[in-house]
């Protein structure tokens, strides 16, 4: 893919996309929505690439509050106007709302299942809060995807 990504973890709750790229997680998103300081300064190269990362932060005492805030608008068009393409992680659709507010600031949503642990019913509920909140849905990927004969002969057919 050609152009810069910006990835921010806007799962204040759970975070995780820190560990990931081994990236400290002092200051990300809700810095930037409480203290108004410039989201495209908290966004680090993630080795070289053209990929960022915006993390989430040392944690959020309230994420609903934070996520409904008039600034996280603005934050998300400092980024769009940065980086090719702004890429948001969110909690489950089906546990919080936070999701469904992320989405509708944005141009949709790609719902992520786990191969062999999401449950269909529980793809489709998530499919149907996204739709019932307004969110356009985009797709939806598999994820962690095991073979259960190898790789080499899945190719060959």
């Amino acid at each position: 893919m050609k152009g810069s990504v910006c990835l921010v973890d806007a799962n204040l709750r759970t975070p995780f996309l820190h560990e990931y790229f081994g990236r400290d997680n002092l200051y990300g998103l809700p810095e930037a929505l409480l203290e108004t300081r410039s989201v495209r300064n908290l966004a680090h190269r993630v080795k070289g690439g053209n990929l960022w990362l915006v993390t989430s932060g040392s944690g959020a005492l309230d994420p609903s509050a934070l996520l409904t805030s008039d600034r996280l608008r603005g934050c998300l068009v400092e980024l769009r106007v940065e980086f090719d393409y702004v890429l948001v992680d969110g909690p489950p659709p089906t546990l919080y709302a936070d999701t469904s507010l992320l989405g509708r600031l944005a141009d949709g949503v790609v719902l992520v299942v786990r191969a062999n642990s999401t449950h269909r019913e529980a793809a489709k509920k998530a499919a149907e809060v996204l739709a019932s909140a307004n969110v356009r849905l985009l797709g939806a990927v598999l994820n962690k995807r095991t073979f259960p004969i190898p790789e080499a002969l899945y190719r060959k057919i």
